[in-house]
Order: structure tokens, then sequence, then C-alpha cells
């Protein structure tokens, strides 16, 4: 029976000796994953739904997870991060199956929320000599390591049509030796989700034009400890660096340079850091940030109404088309406020690559190219229109994409940039992002510990050139 199944987390103990074949030891790191069942499981709750929100229509008991914690035997086997909204989960996962069924193949996919949970499983799974077929996680590290294929010649026979596929959807896929490594199915884009009856009430219905407006307004569109202007990121779970790396775009920083080693020393980058430590002093950003641990915080924080900005994938506004409309309605779409060099939003494609040495690896060419098919891709995206980007133009074509609030999200897969910015996807960034946490330690030792910004710059480049080391070969 095709179905799909809750994820799990690991154990410490499970973690550690499941992954210790694998490069880099400072990947366990970041082993202490809450459990959790699977957003697109039947009949499951949406995770990262609101704590407290009114159940929706889509929300019942979750099940029971499972104990397996490799792949199904004798299926094909399909991983990939959490939508945080089922219909969307459902609609990716069920693409497969269907192409499962065409060819008399039994497909089981499992939708994972979150780092880094799925960076464990995925681990373990090597580890143990059953990866899944197919996955849309960690590529561009699992690629340079050698566990994952190369598909551009199957990209480059499918990118232009239905209009081409957005420049970002290929280049944020596109590996330092300009292979392909995924098939993009979708462009994900980082707006900023804010309030506009809070905010908009006291900016003539605008957004933060940009980060000294939002120092001079943010108290007064806040009522703090029950609304706080912006649930930025700082804790140890993965959109921390999204929220810095988009601060440090406005004041002319980076991550790193052309080349792709590590640059966060750069002397640009300290504005930013200044101005998120201002907004700190100004107790703009909830005080609990620096204590979390799952990527779900900010959507949660500004799903309770807690956050008045959020910024983060459109993960939050499509959990809210599906889960609570009317706070869909007074939520709008925007670039992230400005600084002195302009205003950035993070973009790249949602893509599915395999692994080699899964069982049924010699299948999984034939169904990704199942799955890029337009008209396949075409109903996935509008399971949930508005939560990412359809990958080929055509797709985003007429009043909604280009006339409504959403198309702020088609003008960034058009302009926006990738993590890694000025270079190309790196291997390194997984351990930084979701081992080492080095961003979130670095804003730790300014703001609560009070150490100059210089002296945790350096700090934190000497840790990301550890892992750049670890990494790239020299």
């Amino acid at each position: 029976m095709d179905q799909q199944r809750p994820a799990v987390s690991l154990s410490r103990r499970q973690l550690l000796s499941g992954a210790a074949t694998l490069a880099g030891a400072a990947l366990l790191a970041a082993c202490g994953g809450a459990a959790a069942t699977t957003p697109g499981a039947p009949g499951a709750a949406p995770t990262g739904a609101a704590v407290g929100a009114a159940p929706a229509a889509t929300t019942a008991a979750a099940p029971q997870p499972t104990k397996d914690l490799t792949i199904v035997s004798g299926k094909f086997n399909v991983w990939f991060s959490a939508n945080w909204n089922v219909k969307t989960d459902e609609a990716v996962g069920n693409t497969f199956v269907e192409w499962g069924k065409q060819n008399n193949i039994q497909v089981e996919w499992q939708s994972i929320p979150g780092s880094p949970l799925i960076l464990q499983k995925e681990s373990a799974a090597l580890a143990a000599g059953q990866p899944p077929e197919v996955t849309n996680t960690n590529q561009i590290y699992w690629y340079t390591q050698g566990e994952t294929g190369e598909l551009t010649a199957l990209v480059n026979k499918y990118k232009e049509k239905a209009g081409g596929m957005y420049p970002l959807a290929v280049s944020s896929l596109t590996a330092t030796d300009g292979n392909i490594i995924s098939v993009p199915y979708a462009v994900d884009v980082w707006p900023a989700h804010w309030r506009i009856d809070a905010i908009g009430e006291k900016n003539n219905g605008k957004f933060f034009e940009n980060y000294d407006q939002l120092l001079e307004l943010g108290p007064r569109v806040q009522q703090p400890p029950r609304t706080f202007a912006f649930a930025y990121c700082l804790g140890h779970e993965g959109d921390h660096v999204n929220n810095l790396v988009s601060t440090f775009w406005a004041y002319g920083g980076r991550l790193n340079d052309e080349k792709g080693v590590p640059d966060i020393k750069n002397p640009a980058n300290k504005a930013g850091i200044e101005m998120v430590v201002k907004m700190w002093q100004a107790r703009l950003i909830p005080t609990e940030t620096f204590a979390q641990t799952v990527t779900s915080w900010n959507n949660e924080t500004y799903q309770k109404g807690r956050g008045l900005t959020a910024i983060n994938p459109a993960t939050i506004m499509g959990w809210l088309l599906v889960n609570d409309k009317e706070l869909g309605e007074k939520t709008g779409l925007s670039l992230p406020p400005k600084g002195p060099a302009g205003a950035y939003a993070e973009g790249a494609a949602l893509g599915v690559g395999f692994f080699k040495k899964a069982r049924l690896a010699g299948k999984a060419v034939e169904a990704l190219e199942f799955f890029i098919q337009p008209e396949n891709l075409l109903k996935i995206s509008k399971t949930v229109e508005g939560r990412f980007v359809p990958v080929y133009r055509d797709h985003a074509k007429g009043e909604f994409w280009e006339k409504s609030k959403f198309a702020e999200l088609a003008n960034i897969a058009n302009n926006g940039r990738i993590r890694n910015w000025p270079a190309p996807p790196q291997p390194w960034l997984a351990d930084v992002t979701d081992a080492k946490f080095t961003l979130s330690d670095m804003m730790n030792k300014i703001i609560n510990e009070n150490m100059a910004i210089e002296s945790a710059q350096e700090i934190a480049q000497q840790q990301m050139m550890e892992s750049y080391n670890k990494f790239v070969k020299a």
C-alpha cells in the first residue's frame, strides 16, 4: 500500500552510531531535534500550526510515530522537508505515488519537519547503507561527498519549457563543478510577512521602509510581552542564518566571498550586527529567541499573532491560507527592510535529487523526469497557490502572480539571492547552519556576553574556516 509515514527524531546514541562513518563529526552536534509527526500524514495536524489557534478543518489527531528510522524495505522512498501544510505535502508525495502506479512500483513518501532532524535521518540512513531513493535537502553537501548523482542533462531538457524556468531555480541547484544536482519544482523565497493592520496603521498602510524606520515605529506598533514587532531568529535553528544574512546584505555584508570562502569578518557585516543589537535593545525581538531549537518558532510566533513581522519562506502564508484565512488577509508580503546597500531577499529552488546507493536508484531519474513535467508541477503549485513561486514562468502569469500581494514573491524569484551569494551553493554551509550554529553563537556572545563585535566576528570566522577546510578540497 502506498502511504506516508510520520518521521521521528533520533536519539544521540542512535545518531552517533549511525553516522560515525560520515565526514564531519560536527554534523552530529545538532542532535536535539524534538520528536515530530509528519505534516503530510493523513489526518495529521500541520506542523508549524499556531499553538492555541482555532482548530482547522485539516487538523485531527496525529498518528503515533513509527519506530523505523530508515527506509521502508522494498519500496521507492521519497523524503522531503515539510511544506508546513498538508495539501502541498500530499501533492508532492502523491506525484511520485502516481509515477509508481504507472510503473508497478510502490512508493513511500515522508515529509520531515525541518532541520536538524532531516540531516540526522539522512546521515543515519546512509551510514546503514539504506538511503532513500529521492531527497530534497542537504544536496550540495551530499553531492560533494559523492552520495548523490547529477541531473544536468535532465534539467537542461526541461528548463526552456512552459516559458522557461526562473534562472534562480537552476543556478541555486548548480554545484561548484557546474553540474546541476537536483530537479527544481518550485522557487522558495523568503519575504517579510507583516501585519497590515498593526504596522500599516502606523505607517500609511506600508511595511517598514528601512531598518531605521523599524527602530522608530517598532515600539509604537507592538505591545510586549503580548506582541513584538519582529520575530527575528537568533537561536540554534536554521532560520537564524537567513534572518541575519538578510540584514547583513542590507548593509553591504555577506557570508562568504566570490570564491565561497567564509567572510563573516567582513567589516560591512559589523553595521548589520549593530542594527540587530539595536533591535534587541529596543525590545523589538521576543526575548525567547535565543532559546529556540526548531525552525518553526518564527512560523508559530507569527501565526499566534505574537510576532508582527517574520522573514521566512511562504510556509507561513501557506499555512495561513489553509488554516487561518482571516490572519492571511491581514498579512502583507514584502522585501525585508532596506539598509544603505538596499533591500534583498533570499531565494532558491526546492528541488529533488537521488542517492546513488539507494536500492532503486536506477529508477530515480525516470521518477524525476515524471515529476518535472510542467503539468505535474502546475498541479503542485496550485494546491496552495502562494506557498511558493512556480518553477516555470508560464505558471506564474495572471492576476494572482502579477497584481496581488503575491507578486512580491515572483519579484524575489526574479531578483533574489542564494544564501551563499556571491558564490554558488557551498557544501560547508550545512555544518555552520545546522551543526555548529556559528552565527547564533556569535550574536549570543555580542548581545548576552557583551563581547566586542569584532572579537565575536573573528571567532565566528575561525569556526567557519574550520568547516570550509573540512568540506572544501584545497
